[in-house]
């Protein structure tokens, strides 16, 4: 996959500021300000991809409105927290972790939003913070001033890897 930027045709004006916005797919990549800002107060952004943990359902088909999910492949204390949200490979949101332990997942009442079927990766929204790990897939934000420059950097998927998935929005407020 190639990485791509789109800046939006319509800009935001406040007074003497003026907001760029746009979405970047597979890691971003750098967004020219040159010509539009004469200086960059705050620039931003946010991942709206999601993040296969490897971590599978176990034990079959696991019917919508459960609560207790079993799981395996992975230690599931490395991927998830308590309050986190679980997501599908579909994106379909599953339901809020209420208690995580290695190999069984608690979701709060009422549950499963839809069935999960055996052997299906549990999916996280936006960057996979696991404990231990070589995976960084947090989004980092930096401005280039010299090179009138915003620079957008989502890491790399696992330690082999070289290229990155993530898929988000942008921003940047700077003086016209």
């Amino acid at each position: 996959m190639a990485a791509g930027n789109t800046t939006d045709t319509r800009t935001h004006v406040m007074g003497d500021m003026l907001m760029l916005t746009g979405t970047f797919t597979d890691g971003g990549k750098e967004v020219s300000f040159d010509g539009q800002l004469s200086t960059v107060f705050a620039a931003g952004g946010h991942l709206t991809s999601i993040f296969d943990t490897g971590v599978k359902v176990n034990a079959g088909n696991i019917a919508a409105g459960s609560t207790v999910l079993t799981v395996d492949t992975v230690d599931a204390e490395t991927h998830f927290a308590v309050g986190q949200t679980l997501y599908n490979p579909s994106g379909v949101r599953l339901g809020v972790l209420t208690a995580v332990t290695a190999t069984e997942l608690t979701i709060a009442a009422p549950g499963l939003t839809v069935a999960v079927v055996n052997n299906e990766n549990y999916f996280v929204l936006g960057a996979n913070k696991p404990s231990i790990t070589l995976i960084s897939t947090s989004l980092d934000v930096s401005v280039d001033e010299t090179n009138n420059l915003v620079i957008f950097e989502c890491g790399n998927r696992s330690a082999t890897s070289d290229v990155s998935t993530a898929d988000g929005r942008w921003w940047i407020l700077g003086q016209r």
